[in-house]
């Protein structure tokens, strides 16, 4: 009885440390495989392995665009040479994030940040670009509060390095979508979205945080 008591005891105290760490874990992880996803999509490669345990750690889950669904048994390939469309720095947020071509999903917002719609790509005037702030501290955009006007922001395709500067940073309601609206002539800029203003009353972000980045010639 004494050890099943000693024993209960330790796991009670490892489950306590397991909480108390949590977000760190959390957001070593998730770092650890965006590190994979990022280095797999500069060296040209197809897939990147996540395994269950991984899965189950930071909610990232294998999804192919091909099938439109994640994978059974949660534990195999991200396909990163037909879904992702580059990869998104802000080191002044400390951002670094595959970014997925759309239309936006709940899977592909756990994985990364995406496109808002399916024909969003790189060429065109205005790029929105939608990413989670509650995956955890440190990950998807949670951490954009700390980007600044005149911040810069860089944005790696397959063909190049493209260089944005941040011009302006405010919220809207989210029925206010015409910050996507494209303006022919204008320099190309990054729309960047994510939610803000949690009430806990109604259980729902109010508002959306825009960023707006213009493109440096």
């Amino acid at each position: 009885m004494r050890i099943m008591m000693r024993a209960a005891g330790v796991l009670l105290i490892l489950s306590a440390v397991v909480l108390f760490f949590w977000q760190d874990i959390q957001e070593y992880y998730t770092d650890r495989i965006n590190e994979r996803v990022i280095e797999g999509f500069q060296n040209g490669e197809e897939n990147v392995g996540v395994n269950q345990f991984e899965t189950f750690i930071t909610g990232i889950e294998p999804y192919s665009e091909a099938t439109s669904e994640t994978d059974a048994g949660g534990g195999t390939d991200i396909n990163i040479s037909d879904d992702m469309a580059g990869v998104l720095n802000i080191g002044s947020a400390d951002i670094s994030e595959p970014l997925y071509y759309g239309p936006v999903t709940e899977t592909k917002m756990r994985n990364g940040i995406s496109f808002v719609h399916d024909d969003d790509h790189l060429d065109m005037q205005n790029i929105p670009i939608a990413g989670h702030r509650v995956e955890g501290a440190g990950i998807r955009f949670n951490y954009l509060d700390r980007a600044a006007v005149g911040d810069e922001i860089e944005l790696i395709t397959h063909d190049e390095v493209r260089e944005y500067e941040i011009t302006e940073i405010f919220e809207v309601d989210p029925s206010q979508v015409e910050v996507m609206d494209q303006t022919g002539g204008d320099p190309q800029e990054l729309t960047l979205i994510t939610c803000d203003e949690y009430n806990p009353e109604t259980l729902l972000f109010e508002k959306r945080m825009i960023v707006k980045a213009e493109i440096v010639e």
